[in-house]
Formats: C-alpha cells, sequence, structure tokens
C-alpha cells in the first residue's frame, strides 16, 4: 500500500534486504540460513525441524526450538523495525508446526527473475530481450552464494542457475532472430566456454556464425563441438547439431537471418527497445538525441559523433538512442567494430547491410563501391528514415570507414542520422576521422565524468542509500568514471559491503581487485615497454617523473617519453605533471599486477637509487661544511 516501507530480498548472489533502498543488517549467517530456507520453499510453510536442520545440520544445540524462535523474533524486528509485535508477524508468519515468508511476487529478486522469464516466451522478439536483459542484470553472483555448499540448498541452486542459463541462452536466440548476428557471436562464444556439453549453445554459436557470412567459422565450431562431445561423454552430437551441419553444409536458405521486405523496413531488423539502467548525468546528452531524432523525422539528416575515454559512456549513450528510435518507430542499423576484424575489408559495411551491400561491393574498384553504397543508402532511406549506429570507431576498417566519411559530406537531403562513438587515445585511421571530426555538419559529444550526485544515485540503485562518506570514496577513487563506478559497486554488491561510513576504507580494497582486468586488458593491448613504463610509474609513486621512470624501467628517455605519451592519451596517466594516474583505483590495480620476479627487480633498483641519492646528499653536505 502506499506509504508503507518497500522490503526487497535479494538472493541472486549473497543474502541481503533492503528497505526502502537502504541496506537492513540481517544478522549472523545462521539466522540469515532461516530466512534463505524460507524464501526457497515460497509461499509454502517450512516446518520447524526442516529449518532446524537447515541451520544446524546434524549438531543442534539443545534447544533449538528456542534458538530457532530466537532468530525469527531477531528477522521480524529487523525487517519490520517500525512494527508491534503482532504486526511483525507479516512477513514471517507463524504457520502450523512451522513458518511461511509471506512478501509479494516481485520483492525477491529470484521470484521476480522467474515470472520474467515465463513472462518473456510469449512476448514479441522486441519486448522479449528488453525482458530477459533486465531479469538478467538482477544476478550478482551465485544464487545463494552464502549457502551454495549446504545440501539443503543444493537443488533450489541449481535449479536457479538453470534456469539462468536458459534465459542467456533464449536471449542471445532472440537477437539472433532479430538480426544481430554479428553483436552476439562474443557473447556465445563466452557461454560455450562456460559450459561447453550445452549442444544448444553450439547451435546458435555456429548460426550465429554462418548469418555474419563466416560458413568455414561455422563448420569449424561444429567440429569442436562434436570433439568435445566425444572426449567429455563419448557421444555423437544430438540430432539439432547433425542437422544444422547437414544444413550449413549445403547452404540452405532456411539458416539466413531476417530479410528486408520492400517496400517499407522489417521490423525484425529494428534494433531491440532497452530499458534505461541508471543512466545518470546525461540530461544534456538526451536532449541532443531526442532533438536529433525529432529532425529526423521531419526528414532532417545529421551525423553525431560521441567520444571519450573508456568506460565514459559511450555504448549506453548508443544504446539510448537505439531505444529512443525504436519507441519512435524509426528503423536502426548497427554495427560495431572490433580490433580482431580491423583488416577485414568493408567488415562493419557488411554488418550495417548485411547481404545487402554485396552487389554495391562487387564493382571492386574503390570509388565506385563508394558510389553503390551511397545509393544503396539513398534507396533505402526513401523507403523510411532509419538511423546507423557504428561503435567503437576507431576500431573500423579502413575500407568501412572512408565509407563513413564519404557518406557524411552527402547526407543532405537524406532521412539518414549517423551516429557514431570513438574512444579516444586508441590508434586508428587519423585521417578519416579527422575528415569526420572536422566536418562543420557532424556534432561533437564529450560526455564528462560523473558528479558526486550522479555517483551518489548509482550507489543508491546499487546497494542502498550511501553515506556522504562513502559516496565520496566511491567518486574519488573511480573519477566519476561510470564504468570503473559500476565495476566497484557490482564488486561491493557481491560481498554485500554496506554503503556506510564504516566500510569507506573497503571501498579502495575491493575496487583495485574489482578493475584490475579491465586496466590489464588495456595495457596488453600496448607494446611491451608501455606496460613496462606504466608499472614503473606506480612503483614510483609521488616521486615519479621522466627521468626516474627511464632509470627504474632501464629505457631510453626518448622511448619513456614516447610512453607517457601513450599512456596520457588512453587515459591512463594524467597529462601533465607531477605524473600521475586518472585515478587511484588504476594505479592500484596496476601496482597489484607487476608480476613477482619483476616486483623484486623494481624495488632492488629502487633500493640502488634511493642509496645512490642518499650517498650524493651526503657528499653534498660534506663538502658544504
Amino acid at each position: 500500500m502506499d506509504g508503507q516501507p518497500q522490503l526487497n530480498l535479494h538472493v541472486l548472489g549473497e543474502l541481503t534486504a533492503t528497505r526502502d533502498g537502504a541496506v537492513v543488517d540481517l544478522g549472523g549467517r545462521r539466522q540469515r540460513a532461516v530466512l534463505a530456507a524460507l524464501a526457497m520453499q515460497r509461499d509454502q510453510v517450512v516446518p520447524a525441524d526442516r529449518l532446524v536442520d537447515c541451520v544446524w545440520g546434524d549438531h543442534p544445540p539443545a534447544n533449538a526450538n528456542g534458538a530457532l524462535q530466537a532468530y525469527v523474533s531477531h528477522l521480524r524486528r529487523r525487517l519490520e523495525p517500525d512494527a508491534t509485535a503482532r504486526q511483525r508477524e507479516g512477513v514471517i508468519a507463524r504457520a502450523g508446526p512451522g513458518y511461511v515468508l509471506r512478501l509479494a511476487p516481485d520483492a525477491v529478486d529470484a521470484w521476480a527473475f522467474e515470472a520474467a522469464v515465463e513472462a518473456a516466451a510469449g512476448q514479441a522478439p522486441g519486448d522479449a530481450v528488453c525482458t530477459l536483459e533486465t531479469a538478467l542484470r538482477a544476478w550478482r553472483g551465485p544464487a545463494y552464494a552464502d549457502y551454495a555448499g549446504e545440501a539443503w540448498a543444493e537443488a533450489e541452486v541449481a535449479r536457479l542457475t538453470e534456469l539462468r542459463g536458459v534465459a542467456r541462452e533464449r536471449l542471445l536466440a532472440t537477437r539472433l532472430e532479430l538480426g544481430e548476428a554479428q553483436l552476439v557471436i562474443g557473447d556465445l562464444e563466452a557461454l560455450v566456454k562456460e559450459d561447453p556439453l550445452r549442444e544448444e549453445r553450439w547451435r546458435l554459436l555456429t548460426l550465429a556464425l554462418y548469418r555474419a557470412h563466416r560458413q568455414a567459422a561455422a563448420l569449424a565450431a561444429l567440429r569442436r563441438a562434436r570433439e568435445v562431445l566425444a572426449d567429455e561423454l563419448g557421444v555423437d552430437p544430438g540430432p539439432a547439431l547433425r542437422a544444422l551441419e547437414a544444413e550449413v553444409l549445403a547452404q540452405s536458405p532456411d539458416l539466413d537471418g531476417p530479410r528486408p521486405a520492400a517496400p517499407a523496413p522489417p521490423a525484425t531488423l529494428v534494433p531491440r527497445p532497452r530499458t534505461p539502467d541508471g543512466l545518470v548525468d546525461r540530461d544534456d546528452e538526451m536532449a541532443l538525441l531526442r532533438t536529433k531524432l525529432d529532425e529526423l523525422a521531419e526528414g532532417t539528416s545529421g551525423c553525431l559523433l560521441v567520444e571519450g575515454p573508456a568506460g565514459i559512456g559511450k555504448t549506453r549513450l548508443l544504446d539510448e538512442v537505439r531505444r529512443l528510435a525504436v519507441a519512435a518507430g524509426v528503423w536502426v542499423r548497427s554495427a560495431r567494430s572490433s580490433a580482431l576484424e580491423q583488416d577485414f575489408e568493408w567488415g562493419v559495411v557488411r554488418q550495417l547491410f548485411g547481404a545487402g551491400a554485396e552487389d554495391a561491393l562487387a564493382h571492386g574498384e574503390r570509388f565506385a563501391v563508394l558510389r553503390g553504397l551511397c545509393e544503396l543508402t539513398t534507396q533505402l532511406a526513401e523507403q523510411a528514415p532509419f538511423v546507423l549506429c557504428v561503435d567503437d570507431v576507431q576500431r573500423c576498417d579502413e575500407a568501412s570507414l572512408q565509407f563513413l566519411a564519404y557518406l557524411v559530406r552527402r547526407l543532405e537531403g537524406l532521412p539518414v542520422l549517423v551516429v557514431l562513438a570513438m574512444r579516444t587515445g586508441e590508434a586508428h585511421q587519423a585521417d578519416d576521422l579527422a575528415e569526420l571530426v572536422a566536418d562543420e555538419t557532424v556534432s561533437v559529444v564529450r560526455p564528462a565524468p560523473l558528479s558526486e550526485e550522479g555517483t551518489a544515485a548509482l550507489v543508491t540503485d546499487r546497494l542502498g542509500r550511501g553515506a556522504d562518506a562513502f559516496v565520496t570514496t566511491c567518486h574519488r577513487m573511480t573519477s566519476g568514471n561510470p564504468l570503473l563506478l559500476r565495476q566497484l559497486l557490482r564488486a561491493l554488491a557481491d560481498q554485500g559491503v554496506p554503503p556506510d561510513a564504516a566500510h569507506v576504507d573497503t571501498v579502495r580494497a575491493v575496487g583495485s581487485r574489482a578493475i584490475a582486468s579491465l586496466v590489464t586488458l588495456r595495457l596488453r593491448r600496448m607494446p611491451p615497454g608501455v606496460t613496462t613504463v606504466a608499472r614503473a610509474v606506480a612503483m614510483l609513486g609521488p616521486t615519479a617523473d621522466l627521468l626516474s621512470v627511464a632509470d627504474l624501467a632501464q629505457l631510453s628517455e626518448e622511448d619513456v617519453a614516447a610512453a607517457l605519451d601513450l599512456l596520457a592519451r588512453s587515459e591512463i596517466l594524467r597529462d601533465g605533471h607531477p605524473l600521475d594516474f586518472v585515478n587511484p583505483l588504476v594505479r592500484d590495480a596496476i601496482h597489484s599486477d607487476v608480476p613477482a620476479g619483476e616486483r623484486a627487480l623494481l624495488v632492488e633498483r629502487l633500493n640502488r637509487r634511493l642509496k645512490s641519492s642518499s650517498s650524493r646528499l651526503g657528499d653534498a653536505g660534506v663538502q658544504t661544511q
């Protein structure tokens, strides 16, 4: 009812509860086990002796029922602190020989997750994807993570884990149905690696590769599936995989993805709508996106370039473009550049236009191809206005990038909105991108780091209302970078850290571990000498300068200067003096990633450097006497 506190129980991860967004202290492990056991038996009475078994196993205390009643009483007071003793029986109610948990169907994340998966089965593809994506975001770790090893929890944990796996498969299958073959290959590879014995995942991966015009890779995936099943289970693939292999070899038309139905753009090619997820501090950017889409509806072309450092929210804004366009009934074509496919000529163009681009690409000569692709764009725009989105354009193959630059200069009069996202600090086809940025018709959007108020909003969304000191620490540690902040908050939520002043010191320790993988991945894309320089700066700390880094890394000053420039352009180091990382968590992540042998070597060089400095100072002191 209106005005009553909102109580929510979270079991898709460690067991936690929130009341009006604030984290509830549920007490110790055994007391929380009572609540977990009740949540597992949804709306069913759990006998007291069953709860005793869950809490104490084979070693119950002498007065187990009395201890159980005490735990229930404590839980009631914490879940409903404002209620009277009689009213507190509303959530954990006594019923016959035991107790029952009485909460609304959407008050427990596992219950809401099940309902969403069931609802998605009867929805249109675009709505189903939106529903499944939202439902899967509720998972913060293994179900009932605190009790995953307990025999009494094993069946329910396995059931929810299986349901999560099914939901992830359905999500990617539906995205394939919507024509997103190129975009789901990476996700499907990850699913297959996670559980290579699930044949449905191999089937979806093969189908995605085939629809992405990678027939050889599709057949290779089927061979891998056959080898894994033979090695692990001693069986051949099932009927579905065998039938798919025959269809791939025969290039069956039944395997083709959704095709446009002239003259109107098909609904199956419109990307799915997405539910906004914690978008804060982006009012100006959202206003610009809405303006551009309104202008597109009136027949006005345009080009938006969203640029900024890694994690600032460029992809998130592209998602909002798609969501707003779908809501307005506008057709969208999307592509995402990849470093792995940067040498694949016209790769992004093929993502954008699919088989429709083949006639234009058959011209061979570059200028003729560009003209053919522009004619194709014009023909599509004559059917209906559409949005063309390309993410990570800095990794775009050279030929496709030339087409984008060529198209932008010829947009006038075409009802087409081109939206590009570019990460700063990475190598790219400089001339073509420079042309795009310099074009006066291109609107450049540079999202800023989150404010402390925006950080507070995300803390509340993930952990509950946070203390001022806790929010300030999260903001300072991440410098307002949305990706780093979400990584930090996800790690804190997984560990059940409440957002209070008492846990401020925990933020840095948890955050550096959570963000280490992101930072080290970016460093691995750079030359080895750059990683050495970054580690030297991290080891030196506030005393780092060009000469000291060169000495510690044993590289020339010229090489160190070039590496420092690249680290600054990649938003790992601040641009300027003194040398410092963009935020403390990046420094901690790099410092902790130094291998033991290299760390020992750097420490030894540091010690020699300090002794040498002390010796020179001592000699200078003697000379002045």
